[in-house]
């Protein structure tokens, strides 16, 4: 009996689980930084799993066509089949909502299926900073049955839950945010280092929420997201120039091949090169901008594989900070200068 309302007990405790929305539409990767699986709709929610270097972890759930289910693929006891995109819907019904599409080969574990629908999961990683802070959702409570027996209240039961009653997650404020799945805060004020035991650069407030990456002997290596002033930083690489011109590109391109600049500029679009841009990989991503500073030279920014994300968010007109190397100084057949872009920054 007293086993029975152990257990009892426990299943009246309400579980959270954490649910983020997505802010944009987002491509789902299988590892951080590797092949999509899938791209997911803006404002769909997911639950969400550990983070890493700059990914989260996010479990995809809905229906798709059954008929597309296709045989076992690496881990995975099924695959999306087929050759193009498949609808992810939240019900299984032609009319249902679309959560996102997977992408063909994608491995999927199947939950059940329903007429012509199959209800798949499969979890993958986004950037984080498509990720809006998890909130807890609360799960079905199981209400214990009432006892028969009454037992008159003592000084400590006073603040106890009612009898047959769901205790209450206790949740953040209206004002204050959900502290992110898996992240950690500090007890009292204490310093940051580079590495354990070395030389500290830091100090990181009492309260202060941050993201645990790795442990040693003690240690923890933490990321921590913040703001700063801009007028206080200044370039950590001394090879930063910020006093080189799109004209002094034109006029001398062989000699600052390779330099880094920080300049401010105007994005105007996001392309894809074509064969008229030989210093441009055949369809390598770029973005056409203007700049820098007050100049109006138009400059080809080459887009590594780590900012596309970051690059696609960019409105027409709008106006970055970028750190860049020099490609080429004058391509043909515009003369425009070609940088590759290393960072950045959104004014």
């Amino acid at each position: 009996m007293h086993l029975l309302r152990s257990v009892l007990c426990l299943l009246v405790a309400t579980p959270l689980m954490a649910q983020s929305r997505l802010l944009r539409d987002t491509e789902i990767r299988a590892v951080p930084d590797g092949n999509v699986i899938a791209t997911v709709q803006s404002g769909t929610s997911w639950r969400t799993g550990s983070a890493r270097g700059g990914f989260t972890q996010v479990t995809l759930e809905g229906w798709i066509d059954a008929s597309r289910v296709g045989a076992k693929r690496d881990t995975f006891p099924a695959s999306i089949g087929g050759s193009g995109t498949l609808r992810l819907r939240a019900e299984p019904s032609l009319n249902g909502r679309i959560l996102g599409v997977f992408e063909a080969g994608a491995g999927i574990r199947v939950l059940e299926k329903k007429d012509n629908w199959a209800r798949v999961r499969r979890d993958g990683w986004v950037l984080t900073s498509t990720v809006a802070a998890p909130t807890p959702t609360k799960v079905a409570a199981t209400k214990a049955p009432q006892r028969t027996e009454t037992k008159q209240p003592s000084r400590t039961d006073t603040k106890a839950p009612t009898k047959g009653t769901a205790a209450t997650a206790v949740e953040p404020a209206p004002d204050e945010p959900a502290p992110r799945l898996g992240a950690i805060r500090a007890d009292s004020a204490t310093t940051l280092s580079l590495a354990p035991g070395s030389t500290p650069v830091a100090v990181l407030a009492k309260g202060a929420i941050v993201d645990p990456i790795a442990r040693d002997r003690g240690w923890v290596r933490v990321r921590l997201e913040a703001w700063v002033p801009e007028d206080a930083l200044v370039a950590a690489d001394s090879s930063v120039v910020a006093s080189i011109t799109a004209a002094d590109l034109r006029l001398d391109p062989t000699s600052h091949r390779g330099r880094t600049v920080r300049w401010n500029v105007r994005v105007i679009s996001l392309q894809r090169a074509d064969g008229l841009r030989p210093a441009l990989g055949a369809d390598e991503p770029y973005l056409l901008a203007m700049g820098p500073g007050g100049e109006s030279a138009i400059l080809y920014l080459a887009i590594p594989s780590s900012l596309a994300e970051e690059a696609k968010t960019l409105p027409s007109m709008s106006e970055i900070t970028i750190t860049a190397r020099v490609r080429n100084g004058r391509s043909e057949p515009t003369g425009a200068p070609v940088l590759d872009l290393l960072s950045i920054i959104k004014r």
